[in-house]
């Protein structure tokens, strides 16, 4: 591949690292499910929150940073009320997840 070959498709190879890191958020989400809202087997409803979340990892430095996100995001749309039922180990269960799946896209995207 040329070296323009290989600019263009950088921009479509970042775009399917991202949406492979998308779909892996909302899995760990639902699959974990750290504050008990998912009833019906739809990873779907977590698509808000993956996306909010994904938003602001680029701002964290340590996985306190990580877990703070994932608490606000939730607590947005889920209300305090449900946040307060949380599980403390689903939640660092789903912080780790996440920082390995954000740090795993940051290795692949060169970033």
């Amino acid at each position: 591949m040329s070296e323009n070959e290989h600019r263009r498709a950088a921009p479509t190879r970042l775009q399917a690292q991202y949406r492979a890191l998308y779909d892996e958020v909302v899995d760990i989400l639902f699959e974990i499910d750290p504050i008990g809202v998912h009833l019906e087997h739809n990873a779907e409803k977590f698509v808000p929150e993956a996306t909010t979340i994904l938003a602001r990892l680029r701002d964290a430095r340590f996985a306190e940073d990580v877990e703070n996100i994932i608490q606000q995001e939730l607590k947005r749309w889920h209300g305090r009320r449900r946040l307060a039922r949380q599980d403390p180990q689903r939640l660092a269960r789903a912080t780790i997840a996440i920082c390995s799946a954000w740090n795993r896209f940051l290795d692949l995207s060169g970033r």
